[in-house]
Parts: structure tokens; C-alpha cells; sequence
């Protein structure tokens, strides 16, 4: 059920004359100077139901990589999905693997550096990596980005930011480091209008750093990743999404995380009947490697041509 909500406002500087079709922006209207402020009407804003794209575009380009961040651009993306970790220096990089072994040719510019722990690497080392190659000759040479050029790049497309705190019980200070580095770009801070995607999601698996991430940045949303026991649900109020494997989120989880207040937007689905499966269920959104196939499937689960729709804002 859509919720109304009453507002009254005798010193605003703007009634809401209407909000138009589900979704759409309110039509604010500037009020004479010393007129009252009318009892005004309005429903609570939808955001969109999203495909988010996991690790950039990565079922097109290299994972956690600017060409990644670029191909999920291409294919029609709002949201992104990076992984974030330190570097022997303190730099935040963005990598999944604890190791560099699998998306790098760590093995053949540092042999014998076993077991190639990513926290074991300055940021000047790591920049001598190859990150494209392992995924297909056109991407010879690209990098692992820092986080502060994931970002710009992000806001450069106009896309929005799921960040993971990768292992942060392996990297001592991440939370700190990911919010001094997101203060530095005070636009990632501002938060979108409650009939859009979200600006920028923090996540982790390790709900205790999310929590510390929190404190450090009470004006981000916040998500956990993984099942959170429905009977714990409450426990966890502080967080705005529970974002679990999507094999265990069927219809009566999602419920339970809607009545407990917080958004559900799993991973990584892939399959495009999957995918169709899981709208049914009434997620908010999911995080996919093929943000067009997942945009397409939002499409024909709803109708919605441009695969973004109105979901009820949760509040």
C-alpha cells in the first residue's frame, strides 16, 4: 500500500503542488512572500527497482577495473558494485580477491612474493600489474584503480556506488580510509532524492565493520551482506538493506526484510529466468556481471520500456 504523508510547513520556502505519475519529481512551486503555507498532500516517493552491475560490467570487461566501470556505463547502468581494500602503504584500491593472483600477472612481476596478499603491496607495486589481460587480449595493460579514480570515473558516467569493504579484518583502518576518501569527494555524499536510485550503499559481509562504517558516515545508507536471520532482523534497524545470495531470498524473506524496515537487493544473479524469478519475489533491485540482460528482464517483468521502474520507497 502507497503511504501518504501530511505536511505542514508555515516557514517553508516551497509547497508540493502534485507529484505527477509514480515516481516522478514533485512540482514545487515558489510561495509568495508572507502567505501561509497550505496542509499539503503527498505520497511518500518510489525509487527505481535496479539491476545493479556487479563489480562494473564484469561479465563484458575485467572486474573492479575503470573498463569494467565504462562497460556497465555503455550497457546502461545506474548502479555499480566495486570491491574496496588497503595496500601495504594505506592506499584503498579496488580488488575482490584478498590476492592478486587471479586478475593480475602478480605471479610473473613479483615471483617468489607468495601468497600474494593484495595488503602485502604498496600501491606503486600493484600500479606495475596487468588487470585486463587475464579476461581478454583488448584489455592489455589496464590497471587496478585506486578508489578515488573509481570514483570520478563513477560520477563522471553519472552512475551511483555500491562499495564493498572487502576482508576489512584484514585491513585495519579500511572503514576510516573509505570515509576520509569519500569526504574528499563530498559529492558522492549527497544523497539522492528518495524517487531515485540511491546515491552510494556501503556494504559488507563483516556486519560489525558496517556498523563501525555507519558511525563514521551517518548520512550514507548502509547494507548488509549475506542472510540475516529473520528472527534477528530488528537487531540490525541501523542498516538500511540486507543484500543476501539470491538463492535465499524467496517471497517470505523479502517480506520479512520489508516489514523490518530495509531495502533487499541480492547477488549475483545471472541467469535471465533468474532474474525474473526474483522480481517476482519483490526485491528492490539486484546485482548482476550483465547489467543489460538484468535491465531487460525488469523490463518484461513490468512493462517498464526503459527496465527502471518504481518500487516503494522503504522508510
Amino acid at each position: 500500500m502507497r503511504r501518504i504523508g501530511i505536511i505542514v510547513g508555515a516557514a517553508s520556502l516551497f509547497v508540493v503542488a502534485g507529484a505527477g505519475a509514480a515516481g516522478a519529481a514533485p512540482v514545487l512551486q515558489p510561495r509568495a512572500p508572507g502567505a501561509t503555507a497550505p496542509v499539503t498532500e503527498h505520497r511518500v516517493f518510489e525509487r527505481p527497482l535496479i539491476a545493479v552491475a556487479h563489480r562494473g560490467a564484469s561479465g563484458h570487461a575485467p572486474e573492479n577495473t575503470l573498463a569494467a566501470i565504462d562497460a556497465a556505463a555503455e550497457r546502461g547502468a545506474v548502479t555499480v558494485e566495486i570491491d574496496v581494500q588497503l595496500t601495504a602503504d594505506g592506499e584503498a584500491v579496488v580488488m575482490h580477491d584478498t590476492t592478486l593472483g587471479r586478475t593480475t600477472d602478480v605471479e610473473r612481476v613479483f615471483p617468489g612474493r607468495e601468497p600474494y596478499l593484495v595488503a602485502d603491496f604498496t600501491m606503486a607495486e600493484i600500479r606495475r600489474l596487468d588487470a585486463g589481460s587475464w579476461f581478454g587480449p583488448g584489455f592489455e595493460g589496464e590497471p587496478v584503480p585506486t578508489l578515488d579514480e573509481a570514483l570520478d570515473r563513477l560520477d563522471g558516467h553519472g552512475l551511483n556506488l555500491f562499495l564493498e569493504l572487502k576482508a576489512p579484518a584484514r585491513h585495519p583502518g579500511l572503514e576510516e580510509k573509505v570515509a576520509e576518501r569519500l569526504r574528499a569527494h563530498e559529492e558522492w555524499l549527497r544523497p539522492a532524492p528518495p524517487w531515485e536510485a540511491r546515491r552510494l550503499v556501503v556494504q559488507s559481509f563483516d556486519w560489525e565493520a558496517v556498523r563501525e562504517s555507519r558511525g563514521l558516515l551517518p548520512g550514507v545508507a548502509h547494507g548488509l551482506l549475506g542472510r540475516v536471520p529473520e528472527d534477528e532482523l530488528a537487531d540490525y534497524a541501523w542498516a538500511q538493506m540486507v543484500n543476501p545470495n539470491h538463492a535465499l531470498a524467496d517471497a517470505g524473506y523479502v517480506a520479512a526484510v520489508h516489514r523490518a524496515g530495509m531495502e533487499i537487493m541480492p547477488y549475483t544473479v545471472n541467469d535471465r529466468p533468474a532474474m525474473g524469478a526474483l522480481i517476482r519475489t519483490g526485491v528492490d533491485g539486484f546485482i548482476t556481471d550483465y547489467p543489460g540482460v538484468g535491465a531487460a528482464a525488469i523490463a518484461d517483468a513490468t512493462g517498464a520500456p526503459d527496465g527502471v521502474i518504481p518500487r516503494a520507497a522503504l522508510w
